[in-house]
């Protein structure tokens, strides 16, 4: 079984385009999974793990149908951690043979050997300080070295200063992450923040010959959920 995260009362299951990251403005179809192991002060989910919404048991055949419901056959799995659900994942996957999958990643727990194999990209956003968690929990370079040899991840990163972009070489170094791999992207929760916050972050990008990620579903839909 698996645990979905809920939005008006329904499993979060919906048809949008990714909003971040390398494969942004992509049509996909996004599942959210109910659960995370971290707590992070801005996150913008919070609801999939602290508590608030309770989550949605489906059979993955269940959720399958729901996937399929869509002419989409690209797929992204978010949370909340996702992993922390792997065992249940192939089971889900097996019956979507067709679909890209996408599987977005704090970069903290370790994919088995089966969902390597079958997810088409890795999402993956270690957390920096200014997230609130314990450097001890979020910080695990040897499953970042392990994601970065795949050559199917990419690491994205949330900066709130010129200082975060400097943290965020610094320990990409330790975890042999290339720094072609890296896309930086603003701390922001509303259209106004982002809007305030991307071209500083634009600036670091130049500066520092890294990646931008925008924030396309906050552009678009600011604080809205499920879209």
């Amino acid at each position: 079984m698996l645990t979905l995260a809920q939005i008006h009362g329904q499993p979060e299951i919906f048809h949008s385009i990714q909003g971040e990251g390398v494969s942004q403005g992509t049509p996909c179809v996004f599942l959210r999974l109910a659960g995370c192991n971290l707590a992070c002060s801005w996150c913008d989910t919070a609801y999939s793990w602290n508590g608030t919404v309770p989550g949605v048991r489906l059979a993955p055949e269940k959720a399958a149908e729901l996937v399929l419901h869509y002419p989409c056959r690209r797929l992204v799995l978010t949370g909340g951690e996702p992993l922390i659900q792997q065992k249940a994942l192939p089971a889900l996957l097996r019956l979507l043979p067709d679909h890209a999958v996408e599987m977005e990643t704090n970069g903290t727990i370790m994919p088995d050997t089966e969902l390597l194999k079958r997810v088409t990209q890795f999402n993956v956003s270690p957390k920096l300080p200014h997230s609130g968690n314990n450097d001890v929990k979020t910080w695990k370079p040897d499953i970042l070295r392990c994601l970065a040899g795949t050559e199917k991840a990419w690491f994205k990163f949330v900066v709130a200063c010129e200082d975060d972009v400097r943290a965020v070489l610094q320990r990409a170094s330790e975890a042999d992450i290339p720094p072609e791999r890296i896309l930086i992207m603003p701390l922001a929760s509303t259209r106004d923040e982002l809007n305030a916050m991307r071209p500083q972050a634009v600036e670091w990008c130049l500066r520092y010959g890294l990646r931008f990620s925008d924030r396309l579903h906050i552009a678009i839909w600011n604080s809205k959920k499920g879209v």
